[in-house]
């Protein structure tokens, strides 16, 4: 072990972290009242650095260990089985929880006070998240704000309604202020600081999607995972560019790698903002069906990964199947998805559903079901999804097929993939949305099989 000096000094500089100090600390015979007294003094240079909203002072992280105690202490019994640590903080959490195959409309889910965030919230654990993904939302009152947060999860937000900024920091970084408003879409980097404030008259609304599921089961551990001052530099060091949303974030990524779903360049938006999802610029992508167009979004080196796509009026898309944990969240359009398991015929399924869906709405195909989108209405449609698979940097193969299934589903099954084509579906798929359309009075501009 280096001497006491050497690693005081790299405690008040920040080359390590708090815990890592405190266990030096017992480990090297320093006295209690040296110890809090150097803990003191990184407290007041961090204030400093920083204002007095940071939150992340000693204080902050003993309540943040305060809260979670009662919860990590029922983990101590040696004869416990199959315990659900993400279901049980979902209890904690104390906001009202919505499960199922789909939220029908976002803006008007019930949502009841968050004592974690400071505003009102609810949890969104759908049948297809299957422990891998899942979703929140938070409402902020008019001059409001959140408390601030910092977690070992990655998200993904989308701003449903009003407008505001995001305050981003880590501990010798500056705070970034990201504007936002309806439409816009924003990834803090994993375990910064996020504080969200709404600058406008009316409620301020947004969605997240995360996998949090998965963080919180793998470690069972809330201290761990909302108390940890590991600071990933490789992701975010403070740089401005990070969240902008130049015209010059948008390029043609090569297609470079095998789990590729393209066989050719990747449309793709670099920064961990964007302006607004529903009119960022998207390149046809034929392989996933007439009418269809795609940008791939790379958002705060996560690996977490999403994409916007978009299918014109008349259309719709090959069916396809794949991992779970895919939340599907409309942007704009109105139309249906069909969801079976088992046979690629849809009408020979024994487990079907059909989940009609408008701006707004939010759905989540579970693990290797097949699904496939229809356009019902006069405009494009258009839908942000979130996943493991995709074609960002990061590829992540396990997680239920995920990974695997992703690179597949653009795929022929006639060569052993996950897509149907429109010449082997089901006659009675093209005729359901026959009937939809006449109904709607729009025309099909679906090419002939």
């Amino acid at each position: 072990m280096s001497s006491p000096g050497g690693w005081i000094r790299k405690f008040l500089s920040g080359s390590i972290s708090r815990r890592e100090f405190v266990e030096r600390a017992g480990y090297g015979g320093l006295s209690i009242g040296a110890t809090t007294a150097i803990l003191g003094a990184r407290s007041r240079a961090q204030t400093q650095q920083a204002p007095h909203d940071d939150h992340h002072d000693d204080h902050h992280d003993d309540q943040h260990a305060a809260d979670h105690h009662h919860f990590s202490a029922a983990y101590q019994n040696p004869d416990q089985t199959n315990t659900g640590a993400y279901a049980d903080w979902l209890k904690s959490e104390n906001v009202p929880l919505h499960t199922g195959y789909a939220v029908t409309n976002l803006r008007t889910l019930e949502v009841g006070p968050w004592p974690r965030l400071g505003v009102s919230g609810a949890h969104i654990r759908l049948t297809g998240g299957e422990g891998v993904n899942d979703a929140y939302v938070c409402e902020i009152p008019p001059g409001a704000s959140t408390k601030p947060q910092r977690y070992l999860f990655e998200e993904v937000i989308y701003v449903l309604n009003g407008k505001g900024e995001s305050v981003i920091w880590s501990p010798g970084t500056d705070k970034q202020t990201v504007p936002w408003q309806s439409g816009s879409i924003i990834s803090p980097p994993l375990n910064t600081w996020r504080q969200h404030v709404n600058r406008g008259s009316e409620p301020v609304r947004l969605v997240a999607i995360t996998n949090a599921p998965i963080v919180v089961d793998l470690f069972h551990n809330l201290d761990f995972v909302f108390n940890n001052d590991f600071i990933f530099r490789d992701r975010y060091d403070g740089d401005a560019s990070d969240f902008s949303g130049d015209p010059s974030r948008m390029y043609e990524k090569s297609h470079t790698r095998q789990q590729s779903e393209q066989t050719r360049n990747v449309h793709t938006w670099l920064s961990a903002f964007v302006p607004d999802a529903r009119s960022i610029g998207l390149e046809e992508v034929k392989l996933r069906g007439a009418g269809n167009s795609r940008v791939e979004l790379q958002l705060a080196n996560n690996t977490l990964q999403a994409h916007i796509s978009q299918f014109k009026p008349g259309t719709y898309k090959t069916a396809h199947r794949h991992g779970p944990g895919s939340h599907v969240l409309m942007l704009n359009g109105t139309g249906y998805t069909l969801l079976w398991q088992g046979p690629t015929k849809y009408s020979e399924a024994d487990t079907k559903l059909k989940i009609d869906f408008s701006e707004a709405s939010l759905f989540v195909p579970p693990d290797r079901w097949w699904h496939q989108h229809f356009n019902t209405g006069p405009e494009p449609a258009r839908y942000l999804a979130c996943t493991w698979g995709g074609d960002g940097q990061w590829f992540m193969e396990g997680l239920g097929g995920g990974g695997r299934t992703h690179r597949l589903a653009k795929t022929s099954t006639r060569a052993g993939g996950n897509m149907i084509e429109y010449a082997d579906e089901d006659p009675a798929v093209r005729a359901m949305y026959a009937a939809e359309l006449q109904r709607a009075g729009i025309t099909m501009q679906m090419p002939s099989k």
